[in-house]
């Protein structure tokens, strides 16, 4: 089982990296909100195109990104001491994307040359993240001990939305100020100025050295031994079960938005509201969910987020199926969803807690980046998958596709059920 940091790690260099890493956390949670994918690249691209199977993958492209390039770097990163270079590289690759994406919708006036450089810079910059995934979980792991995880990341979480309060309002101002798309690129630039300062803190942790695989292992090898893990681990095999369904769930996350601009007639800055009454909802839940991954596990946080998202879908199938019922009419439409906006944003802590702060506890450290290179390069091809939620809604509607979001859910929750708490199985 996964252990704490060594004993020659000081607190005091405990407590530097958690105020680094806090730091870190802060920044990025603000520079996201910027760009806010389910909301604000999502409207972009319905800017640019009508084809819903386009708007609905931007926001899985992003994740898929993140998570796909982990277990075909596992190898390398498990020959490695310590793992920040490989987060340093990223930063690198990612920073440069940023810009050259702002560059490019500055200067290109085609629909789709817009499109086109958007998916391409867009693409590059999240498989840089994924590419520094890896060291970021692998240094975290090293420098913070378990039992205050659930803090650090609610903390990351806290700061970051008190800082979110006024992203939606900048970005508001922003898209109201500068013609489309001048507007998108001034975010884009502003992300980067943001998430610059954001890696440099997370870079400046000391890292102590590792346990570091002895031989080099080739990515054959490596895809044979993750399968093995699969075949042999059962709790491994429930947990991934259990994320499959809830990653699946994820398809009504981007067309909360859609459904609000397309059916209820949500103007261009109305956006803004939206991610505002996330952030200050997510703000809220992020010290009680800390406190219940600390206090009470992991385990129970995983049973609760299956139920809040089905709750979030079934609320939203709800509306639509009201709306359609009793077609209301006023300027008061494009509020009804934010009751889908407040509920996803006081999820979203949890929904951190039970990817892989969860199973950091659950495997050893010699095989961490393997076990969590599989994990996430399972979950990227599961969230590109639910980037076709645009078919869904093509042939079923939205009833239909948040419907089947709500059945996902429950039945990742009814999964989840069987998984143990890792800390009761290491007493």
């Amino acid at each position: 089982m996964e252990q704490n940091p060594p004993d020659a790690l000081s607190r005091r260099e405990v407590r530097r990296s958690f105020a680094l890493g806090v730091l870190n956390g802060a920044l990025f949670e603000f520079a996201e909100r910027l760009i806010d994918p389910p909301l604000v690249l999502t409207w972009f691209v319905s800017r640019l195109t009508s084809s819903n199977l386009l708007i609905g993958l931007v926001s899985p492209l992003g994740d898929a990104g993140w998570f796909l390039p982990q277990i075909f770097i596992s190898s390398y990163v498990q020959r490695m001491p310590r793992k920040m270079p490989s987060y340093t590289l990223a930063a690198v690759i990612r920073v440069a994307s940023w810009i050259s994406l702002g560059v490019a919708l500055w200067l290109a006036d085609s629909p789709v040359l817009l499109l086109a450089l958007f998916f391409l810079f867009y693409s590059v910059a999240r498989l840089a993240a994924g590419l520094g995934g890896l060291g970021f979980f692998e240094v975290v792991a090293k420098t913070i001990p378990a039992d205050r995880r659930g803090s650090f990341f609610a903390w990351r979480m806290l700061t970051g939305g008190l800082l979110g309060l006024g992203a939606g309002w900048v970005t508001r101002a922003v898209l109201e100020r500068f013609p489309f798309p001048h507007g998108h690129a001034v975010l884009f630039i502003l992300y980067c100025m943001v998430a610059t300062p954001a890696m440099v803190a997370f870079i400046l942790i000391r890292e102590p050295p590792g346990i570091a695989s002895p031989r080099t292992i080739s990515l054959g090898e490596q895809l044979r031994r993750a399968g093995s893990f699969l075949r042999s681990d059962p709790i491994f095999r429930r947990y991934m079960a259990v994320r499959t369904a809830l990653g699946l769930a994820g398809i009504a996350l981007p067309f909360y938005g859609i459904y609000a601009k397309n059916v209820l007639g949500a103007p261009e800055g109305m956006v803004g509201v939206y991610i505002a009454a996330r952030v200050a909802t997510q703000l809220l839940a992020n010290l009680p969910w800390g406190w219940v991954s600390d206090r009470l596990g992991n385990r129970l946080v995983m049973l609760w987020t299956c139920l809040g998202s089905g709750l979030i879908s079934l609320a939203a199938l709800v509306l639509v199926v009201g709306v359609a019922a009793l077609a209301p009419q006023g300027p008061f439409l494009p509020y009804l969803v934010l009751p889908l906006f407040l509920l996803d944003g006081a999820l979203r802590p949890a929904s951190a807690l039970v990817g892989n702060n969860f199973l950091l506890e659950l495997v050893p450290e010699a095989e961490r980046p393997l076990y969590l290179g599989l994990a996430n390069t399972l979950i990227g091809i599961v969230v590109l998958v639910s980037g076709f939620g645009g078919l869904i809604v093509d042939l079923l509607g939205f009833a239909g596709l948040f419907g089947v979001s709500t059945l996902l859910s429950l039945l990742a929750w009814w999964w989840s059920r069987g998984l143990p708490e890792p800390r009761v199985r290491r007493r």
